[in-house]
């Protein structure tokens, strides 16, 4: 039943048509746009249930041992974003150089905080069945990620 519903809204949000002429975007960057919106709400979606099975001891453990991780984690994201607004919009550096660039460092980002997370996981000695969920909740993240920024950088 989703999964029609979700073809039906995709094949409408892809169909030529006015709106993605006045957006000045293609079908590809169209889809980019859905990816990355699907993925956040899948991995959310799947991160929340994972959370909701814990016990309120570890639920505890998990908040308390990434209280640090979430308040800095965002810093060298922010800063990438920054540079690769300003390589792009005041240097004359190649969009594509810079967008390669730029595509490869968030990938080295998510790969090492994905790796970082996992042994904070372990060490707070999380179930298996919660890490698993919170390891394909980033992978799921991750190909949203990739896929939005293959289909600006590709075209």
């Amino acid at each position: 039943m989703q999964e029609t519903k979700l073809h039906e809204l995709s094949t409408v949000v892809l169909s030529e048509g006015p709106w993605l002429e006045r957006a000045g975007c293609s079908r590809m960057q169209a889809s980019g746009f859905i990816a990355i919106l699907v993925a956040i709400v899948l991995s959310r979606f799947i991160s929340e249930r994972g959370y909701r099975e814990l016990n309120s001891d570890e639920k505890l453990r998990l908040m308390d041992g990434f209280s640090s991780t979430r308040m800095y984690s965002m810093v060298p994201l922010l800063m990438l974003v920054a540079v690769f607004w300003f390589l792009t919009t005041q240097t004359d550096l190649s969009r594509e150089v810079v967008g390669t660039a730029y595509f490869g460092l968030l990938i080295a980002y998510i790969v090492l905080r994905t790796v970082l997370n996992q042994r904070k996981l372990a060490a707070l000695e999380m179930p298996t069945a919660y890490r698993r969920s919170f390891m394909a909740a980033q992978a799921i993240s991750l190909v949203g990620v990739a896929w939005f920024f293959f289909t600006f950088l590709g075209t």
